[in-house]
């Protein structure tokens, strides 16, 4: 039988064109045990190396150049069919291949069983999973083997008709009586079991004796699983049955087995059908486990966001039959930062869970609740009466929050900001109500916290108010409001200023100065982008020619540009036309790709998604944007990817297009001197760029501690608040008019 030294010796092929991937796998199974491990990244070897070693079970990734895993596994049936043409077999896998293949698209997992694939592990990986499939599979394989060796023997012996017989019977018998998952052989004709060994009464405390017919056997099986046994049963002779269900024992425990049949044939067809049955009670109590992590929340055994999103939609179908008004609630514990970063984690984990508990108090059975993330709370209200009793929930909740909480020694008492939108009121779709109560709730903050709010017809008064802004801004260009600052970028190597990044600014009457997170959002969705796009670049390269005609020389200025512009075909002729009448040379110029919070703050259909495009948008449509930025190369214009790491960004996605820097978001440089993930990160972002041939920019350096991690890992240039923040134009002429372009760290130079 495949005892554990087995499966640990058995032969593994590991095929990736990627070589991190194959170490990855490699070094997993290697300290799981295993011993003799091969590994390729090159997928035209696969079958030469299989029909030499004749491996147990081969790793296979789908998606690799050159021959892709479908290939690949068309090639091994041509490598198997030479195998078994040598040995003869007398086992059928329906055509299985030794292969587990590797992939992280869904729809090709279906394909890779019907090309024969015995299984696939999905990425990115779960090593437990990982670990298990494999060892699953191969203690399948292995006593296939067995098997195969046993018939083979076994035949030979009865077609000799010698005195061996008996002890080819015994060994047989030794065999499957020590087998620890239950082995059986079933005869076609007569519709009996010929033999199954003593692990069955052993799992299920009733016996089978040869003879007897599947009836005994169904008499263990769940009643609820019994049709779909019975009807895979039937099938039997005519193709291989692999499938799970349960087995109600006499005791009334329930234990979860797998049945695994392979047909027999002799010169007439299928005469046999020998079948293996384990025991996967545990395994599936890992599934459940997993399914628990995949839709509640660890922290507070409550349903997540995936759970309460996917509840909403069933929910509002029920109610859209039954004519039920629904309320939804989202709440917010009010200052929970700060008691998180006073009292430490552990105070604010516990914080959460007697939070939860008391949400749970203040609902009826019938009502959810779900934690939606941090301090986030969501609930689902069938309210029959109307809006008016999510009302009475929230003021309930509130006064439920009056008594402190005991959180290990300290005494807390919290509020918390509700918002509410309601089906069918407010919207009929799931998504708009989810995003109205958010909305509601923020209103609820910014109205005193601690109360709640409708999103309702008086909440016109905030679209007024933004209404205010967006015509405020369609004057803006008229009448100069616009402003560009400009944040010095500094060489890591000698801490010479190596240019600026063009920074836009609003100054709004009666508002002071207001920064674009403000009101680039209101300039995407009003379209005004472009317009004003055009203005930057054209202000960037009169500041150019400014600070030459000055007399401080020529100084590359990056323009930030926004996805739209490349969509309406407008940037060639503004870069073109900015450049020409002011007597510009292109390559100061350096665009930076934002297009990712482009996307993020703007609610567009999806056949709208080229007009506003993110990093992976630019990866969807590479082909138009390649051409634009061929067009731009040309003219000698530099291309940066900026907020790199925050999009969806690839390698085939930097080499494909014309990049010339990647610029670290900042949200990578705040913690890369504390947190482990962030300065792994950043490392494999600078060491891949430099691969390339591609220049490396941190931005939002603010500490010695992150410049030294920064020039000790070979970036290039960085901007930030350690050498300066954003200046006017005549503070950067004053900057470099002094001579001096080696920037050193200096307060004075923060304003």
């Amino acid at each position: 039988m495949a005892i554990s030294s087995d499966i640990l010796n058995a032969s593994i092929l590991i095929v990736d064109d990627r070589k991190v991937n194959v170490e990855l796998i490699y070094c997993m199974l290697s300290n799981a045990g295993y011993t003799s491990l091969t590994s390729t990244v090159n997928p035209l070897e696969v079958c030469d190396l299989h029909r030499a070693n004749e491996y147990d079970l081969i790793l296979l990734d789908l998606m690799m150049p050159k021959m892709d895993g479908f290939q690949v596994m068309e090639g091994l049936k041509l490598v198997e069919s030479e195998i078994e043409q040598k040995t003869g077999p007398k086992i059928e896998s329906d055509g299985c291949l030794p292969v587990l293949v590797i992939t992280a698209q869904p729809e090709h997992k279906e394909r890779a069983l019907q090309a024969g694939a015995k299984g696939f592990i999905s990425k990115p990986f779960d090593r437990l999973e990982v670990l298990t499939h494999i060892r699953d599979v191969l203690e399948i394989r292995l006593l296939q083997k067995e098997l195969q060796q046993f018939i083979t023997s076994l035949e030979v012996t009865l077609s000799e008709r010698t005195a061996p017989l008996r002890e080819t019977e015994e060994l047989f018998y030794q065999l499957a009586g020590n087998l620890p998952q239950v082995f059986w052989v079933w005869d076609v004709h007569d519709q009996t079991f010929r033999y199954i060994n003593p692990a069955w009464e052993k799992m299920t405390g009733r016996r089978v004796a040869p003879g007897d017919k599947l009836d005994k056997f169904f008499a263990a099986v769940h009643p609820e699983d019994m049709q779909r046994v019975i009807r895979e049963a039937s099938e039997l002779s005519r193709r291989s049955v692999d499938h799970d269900y349960r087995l109600l024992l006499p005791d009334n425990t329930v234990r979860w087995v797998h049945t695994r049949t392979f047909p027999i044939k002799d010169s007439k067809g299928v005469h046999r059908v020998v079948g293996i049955t384990d025991d996967i009670t545990h395994r599936k109590g890992a599934d459940q486990r997993l399914l628990q992590l995949a839709h509640y929340d660890s922290l507070t055994d409550l349903p997540n966001r995936n759970l309460f999103d996917e509840s909403l939609q069933k929910i509002i179908k029920q109610a859209e039959m039954n004519h039920r008004t629904i309320s939804v609630l989202f709440l917010d514990i009010d200052n929970f930062k700060k008691i998180n970063d006073d009292l430490g984690r552990a105070i604010g984990d516990e914080l959460l869970r007697q939070f939860s508990r008391r949400l749970l108090e203040c609902l009826r059975v019938t009502d959810m609740v779900a934690r939606l993330g941090g301090d986030e709370f969501g609930c689902i209200l069938v309210t029959p009466d109307g809006s008016g009793d999510a009302g009475v929930v929230a003021s309930k909740i509130r006064e439920a929050l009056r008594q402190p909480f005991n959180l290990l020694d300290h005494e807390i008492t919290v509020t918390a900001s509700i918002g509410i939108s309601v089906y069918p009121t407010d919207s009929l779709d799931a998504d708009a109500l989810v995003q109205n109560g958010g909305t509601a709730m923020y209103r609820s903050k910014e109205a005193g916290r601690d109360t709640y709010r409708f999103f309702t017809a008086e909440m016109n008064a905030r679209a007024i108010e933004k209404l205010d802004q967006e015509n405020a801004l369609r004057r803006a260009l008229d009448l100069n409001e616009f402003v560009l600052y400009y944040q010095p970028k500094v060489e890591l190597s000698m801490g010479r200023i190596t240019g600026v990044e063009a920074l836009i600014r609003w100054r709004r009457p009666g508002h002071g100065l207001i920064a674009p997170l403000e009101f680039i959002s209101v300039l995407e969705q009003t379209g005004l982008i472009s317009e004003v796009g055009a203005w930057v670049i054209e202000s960037a390269c009169k500041q150019i020619s400014k600070w030459r005609r000055s007399g401080i020389g020529e100084i590359p200025v990056s323009v930030n540009v926004s996805g739209r512009q490349f969509s309406q075909g407008t940037l060639n002729q503004d870069i073109i036309r900015a450049t020409q009448e002011n007597d510009v040379h292109p390559e100061l110029l350096e665009f930076e790709l934002q297009t990712e919070r482009a996307l993020r703050e703007n609610s567009i259909d999806s056949d709208l998604l080229e007009l506003e495009m993110t990093e992976s948008s630019l990866m969807t449509h590479a082909k138009k944007t390649a051409g634009i930025l061929q067009r731009l190369k040309l003219l000698g214009i530099r291309i940066s990817i900026d907020d790199f790491g925050t999009g969806y960004s690839s390698l085939a996605y930097v080499r494909r297009l014309p990049i010339d820097v990647l610029k670290i978001d900042r949200s990578f440089i705040a913690e890369i001197t504390t947190n482990s993930a962030d300065a792994a990160i950043t490392t494999a972002i600078i060491e891949m760029a430099h691969s390339l041939n591609v220049k490396v920019v941190a931005e939002g350096v603010e500490t010695v501690e992150q410049l030294d991690f920064l020039r000790e890992r070979g970036c290039d240039e960085i901007q930030g608040y350690y050498f300066a923040r954003p200046l006017p134009a005549h503070e950067i002429a004053k900057l470099l008019l002094s001579g001096n372009r080696f920037l050193k760290p200096a307060q004075s130079l923060i304003v």
